[in-house]
């Protein structure tokens, strides 16, 4: 066992990923487990932090048969939130990002007129996903208990000491654009700043455990993307975002567009972005309902949507939506069908308003930070190479394809490395570069309509 390596450790929503690296900087393992997913019909969506901690010990002690682990950093979904009480036991369920049960908390805020100085404040809206909005709902039923990430609980697991990063921090909602815990919301929440972990740079460590950063972050710092590069990273799974880091992003810009704007902490920038709730979620929905595989509603809707074939409107919002509303209770449906339209129509509308979500948070994103130079996308958009070439002709522009298939989880891995000093460079790998293609002119079109239209009758940034 003369192996050395260091662990990146990805805690999301759908999976678990591990990824090992070693002195080289080469790729010598990885793995991924899928814990359960808890729904409720409050509108609950949890996971069992207990099972997720014995899935990561699980995947180290793997990795600790066939090599020296020097460090293990994390990456972890934004927005988690559970209670412990004094001891770190914990008393609920992770409460992640898609759960809705504290909507009505969110629409009290609205409602008192504190969404605009809170989302103002800290860059994070005013949601059910918000940590301080969960945090609402959760006191009234554990009013002795302390709310924190799931990524916050498994480190103390782990090391014995309760520690957040600045950008996981920052998701929660409670955390201010300087990097504080942010004293009058907390007093609005009925916290203090000691019952909430010490804030600490990502490469804070104890033994072999490095704290981390949220996925978003992680993906970045993998990516090499530097503050005020204007260099987007776009990403594409059961929800989907865009993203850039600033060095000083101005609140009328962020919160006018829907961003977000979340620190990483002193000398890292924020990450300025856009989340959308619905993404390939709508895609495995629209599969299961036409009894398709995802592929196949891609190829038919592409196709179907490059002809002259009238096509009905779909609102593509099942999963409520982020970016630019932030309202969870926003619904979707098919609008304007007629006679003559049958499935393949009903599948290319879906598809046209998913390509048009992603052209429209583009457009806000630039509209709030400038235009930006360059974007990245995970290896797994370009997977299906028509649905990549199909999304740059869209967006009408290249788009440089990561080699990593995950960015946050190599983040994390990378991360490591630098916290134990191996002078390991990023790995240079000439990206795949995805060009617009004349031949989806048409779908090009038809998405820059639907956007218009999503924009008009749909969309209302918040105010």
């Amino acid at each position: 066992m003369g192996s050395k390596w260091v662990l990146g450790v990805d805690i999301g929503s759908t999976h678990i990923k591990v990824l090992g690296i070693d002195r080289t900087g080469k790729i010598v393992y990885r793995d991924q487990r899928a814990p359960r997913q808890i729904t409720t019909d409050d509108g609950g969506f949890e996971q069992d932090p207990k099972e997720i901690l014995q899935i990561v010990l699980q995947l180290i002690a793997e990795c600790n048969q066939e090599a020296v682990v020097e460090a293990i950093a994390f990456s972890a979904a934004m927005h988690t939130c559970l209670v412990i009480d004094e001891a770190g036991n914990p008393l609920t369920n992770v409460w992640m990002w898609m759960d809705q049960r504290a909507a009505d908390y969110a629409a009290e805020l609205r409602n008192r007129g504190l969404d605009r100085l809170w989302y103002a404040t800290t860059g994070c809206p005013v949601h059910p996903m918000s940590p301080a909005v969960k945090w609402l709902k959760l006191r009234e039923l554990y009013p002795n208990g302390r709310p924190v990430s799931l990524k916050d609980w498994l480190f103390l697991r782990l090391t014995g000491k309760l520690i957040t990063d600045y950008s996981t921090a920052a998701a929660s909602g409670m955390m201010n654009l300087r990097g504080h815990w942010d004293l009058d919301i907390l007093r609005w929440l009925r916290l203090s700043s000691q019952s909430l972990p010490p804030l600490q740079d990502m490469t804070f460590s104890l033994g072999q455990f490095v704290v981390g950063g949220s996925d978003g972050a992680m993906a970045h710092y993998g990516l090499g993307i530097a503050a005020d590069t204007l260099h987007a990273a776009l990403t594409w799974g059961t929800s989907a975002a865009v993203r850039v880091t600033q060095s000083d992003p101005i609140p009328d810009h962020f919160i006018d567009t829907g961003s977000f704007a979340y620190f990483m902490g002193h000398a890292r920038g924020y990450l300025v972005g856009q989340a959308l709730s619905n993404a390939g979620n709508v895609l495995s929905w629209t599969a299961k309902l036409f009894g398709l595989a995802p592929s196949e509603v891609i190829r038919i809707g592409i196709e179907v949507a490059n002809t002259e074939d009238s096509l009905p409107h779909f609102v593509p919002y099942l999963y409520g939506e982020r970016s630019p509303v932030w309202n969870a209770a926003m619904t979707g449906g098919f609008v304007a069908v007629r006679s003559h339209h049958d499935k393949v129509h009903l599948v290319a509308a879906v598809v046209v308003s998913l390509l048009a979500l992603l052209k429209g948070a583009v457009d806000r994103l630039e509209t709030a930070v400038g235009s930006v130079n360059n974007i990245t996308v995970g290896a797994n958009l370009g997977r299906d190479t028509l649905w990549g070439q199909v999304v740059s002709t869209v967006l009408n522009r290249p788009l440089e394809q990561s080699a990593s298939e995950d960015a946050s989880v190599f983040g994390a891995a990378l991360l490591a490395s630098q916290v134990v000093a191996w002078d390991i460079s990023r790995q240079i790998i000439a990206p795949q570069i995805l060009e617009p293609d004349v031949s989806w002119l048409r779908v090009q079109f038809r998405v820059a309509q639907e956007t218009e239209w999503l924009n008009s009758e749909i969309f209302s940034p918040m105010s």
